[in-house]
């Protein structure tokens, strides 16, 4: 260890020029990542929407059991619940992707 006062300003210094010498990612990758990323925040809530609105529309499933001699059980389950969830999340998720994309490409006033 070097114990001058130098020393702890040296390795300051290296440690940032260290980290300045990383290469940027070339600009086609970053744009395809940036296209990727709002593709994919607005399909997965428009997807959930879409989904919701399904479920809710449906309200129940019937699942049928035979019982034998041509008689069936019918066991009815309710799905309205889980499309109105997923409504509430696909209608927050595209007021989210709007009001991000609305800030990200609006110009700063002059």
């Amino acid at each position: 260890m070097d114990g001058t006062p130098d020393a702890a300003r040296e390795r300051t210094a290296q440690a940032r020029t260290e980290t300045q010498d990383a290469p940027a990612p070339p600009p086609l990758r970053r744009r395809t990542v940036r296209r990727l990323s709002w593709t994919l925040a607005w399909s997965i809530p428009l997807i959930a929407l879409i989904v919701g609105i399904a479920l809710t529309v449906t309200g129940s499933i019937e699942q049928l059991e035979p019982m034998g001699e041509g008689s069936y059980e019918v066991t009815l389950f309710a799905v309205w619940p889980a499309g109105v969830a997923f409504l509430a999340s696909g209608v927050l998720g595209l007021t989210a992707a709007a009001i991000a994309t609305a800030l990200v490409t609006t110009e700063p006033s002059r």
